[in-house]
C-alpha cells in the first residue's frame, strides 16, 4: 500500500524547504527559498513551495501567492519568481500514477487557498514538462544558449564565433580591459549603476528596473550563490555581470556596459572569465540565457556567439478556477472598453493582469 502526503512550506521554514531540495535530481538558485525570500519582498507576495511524497517519490513546485485584493478580495493568483523555476523530482523518471496524484494534491492545495491561476517559467536545462503534462498549458516561448562545461575548455571556446575570440585574445594580450572576481562584492553599487545605465539604454520596460537595493538583499541571502563578476578599463567600472552558482548550475542573473565603453565590449571577457571559474569549481553548465522575453533579438544573437548549445525556454500556464477566470476577465474587458483602454499583449496570463495602453476611444451613442 502505498503512503501519499502533500505539505506546504514558507520561506521562514528554511531547514525543512532545504531539505525538500536535498533530496531532488537537479535545482537551481531560483528554486531557493532565500530567493524566494527576496522576491515575496518585492512583489509583496508569499513565497511557498508545495511538496508532494508518494513511497519513494518526491516532486515539489516553488511559487509565489500574490493577493488579488485590488481585484477580487480574499483571492489570489500564483506566479513563479523571476527567473527560472517549475517542479523539482527525487527521481529521473516518475510514474504516471504518482505524476496525476501530484496533479490532485496541488489543485486541493491551491483551491484550498483560494488561488485562482497559476503562471510559471520553466527551467530550461531541467526535465519538468512530463511533472506537468495535463495540468493545464506548457507554452514553448524561445530559445536560450549555455555553455556545456562538460566539454573540455578547448572544445568549448572552439564553439566561440570569430569575433568574440578575437576580441577575448586582444584584451587578454593587451591587458587593458581586465575582468575581476570580485568575491567581497565590494563593486556591488557599481554594478547597480551600470546595470539601470544599461536599461534605461536599451529602453527596458519597468519589470526589469531592480534598484541597489534589490541587489544588497540578494547579496545577503544568497550570500556565495551570487557571484560579481566585473570588467575594467584602465581601472574603471565598464562593464560587469552578477551570476549565480547551485547544484552545478552557473547561471548568468543580469548584466549590464556603460555606454562609454560599448565600442570595446568587454561582456565578451566577462563571459570568458565566467566560463573559466566555472570550469575549475566544476559546473556542469554555464546558462546565458536568451534574448528580452526570450525573442531571438540582439540579445540573444550575441550570447549565441559563445556557445552552438541550445535549449527551449517554456512557460506553464494553469486556469485552476475556469468560471471565477473567466468572470474576472469579462470584467476586465468591460472595463478597458469603457475607458478606451487596450491590452499591450493578446497572450498575457492571466488575461486580468495584462498592462493597457490608451485605445481608440469609443463613444455610447445617444
Amino acid at each position: 500500500m502505498s503512503v501519499a502526503m502533500c505539505r506546504v512550506f514558507r520561506t521562514e521554514q528554511q531547514q525543512e524547504w532545504l531539505e525538500v531540495l536535498s533530496r531532488v535530481v537537479q535545482y537551481d538558485f531560483h528554486h531557493l527559498p532565500q530567493y524566494h525570500r527576496v522576491e515575496e519582498r518585492r512583489l509583496r507576495a508569499t513565497g511557498q513551495l508545495f511538496v508532494y511524497c508518494e513511497d519513494d517519490y518526491l516532486i515539489a513546485l516553488p511559487l509565489l501567492l500574490c493577493s488579488m485584493k485590488e481585484i477580487l478580495p480574499k483571492w489570489n493568483d500564483a506566479t513563479s519568481v523571476y527567473g527560472y523555476t517549475g517542479p523539482v523530482a527525487s527521481q529521473k523518471t516518475t510514474p504516471e500514477a504518482v505524476v496525476r496524484n501530484f496533479h490532485t494534491a496541488l489543485r486541493e492545495a491551491l483551491v484550498e487557498q483560494r488561488v485562482i491561476t497559476v503562471f510559471s517559467r520553466l527551467h530550461p536545462l531541467l526535465s519538468q514538462r512530463d511533472l506537468l503534462s495535463g495540468l493545464g498549458e506548457c507554452r514553448t516561448i524561445g530559445p536560450t544558449v549555455a555553455i556545456d562545461l562538460t566539454l573540455s575548455p578547448e572544445q568549448q571556446r572552439a564553439q566561440y564565433r570569430r569575433s568574440n575570440k578575437a576580441v577575448v585574445n586582444r584584451q587578454r594580450r593587451e591587458g587593458r580591459v581586465t575582468c575581476v572576481h570580485d568575491l567581497q562584492k565590494g563593486y556591488l553599487s557599481d554594478f547597480a549603476n551600470i546595470y539601470e545605465e544599461t536599461m534605461r539604454r536599451v529602453g527596458a520596460a519597468e519589470a526589469y528596473y531592480f534598484g541597489e537595493n534589490h541587489f544588497s538583499e540578494l547579496a545577503r541571502e544568497l550570500g556565495p550563490v551570487l557571484q560579481l563578476f566585473i570588467a575594467l578599463i584602465d581601472g574603471r567600472p565598464a562593464a560587469a555581470a552578477l551570476v549565480t552558482v547551485c547544484d552545478g548550475i552557473v547561471q548568468y542573473y543580469l548584466g549590464g556596459t556603460r555606454s562609454e565603453f560599448l565600442k570595446f565590449s568587454p561582456m565578451s571577457l566577462v563571459f570568458d572569465t565566467v566560463r573559466l571559474w566555472a570550469n575549475e569549481i566544476g559546473a556542469r553548465a554555464f546558462h546565458l540565457g536568451g534574448g528580452v522575453g526570450a525573442k531571438q533579438d540582439s540579445v540573444f544573437h550575441y550570447k549565441a556567439g559563445f556557445s552552438h548549445c541550445r535549449l527551449e525556454f517554456a512557460t506553464w500556464r494553469w486556469v485552476v478556477e475556469p468560471e471565477i477566470y473567466q468572470e474576472l476577465c469579462d470584467r476586465w474587458s468591460r472595463k478597458n472598453q469603457l475607458q478606451a483602454l487596450e491590452p499591450d499583449t493578446a497572450d498575457y496570463f492571466p488575461a486580468y493582469r495584462c498592462p493597457t495602453t490608451a485605445g481608440v476611444q469609443i463613444r455610447p451613442k445617444l
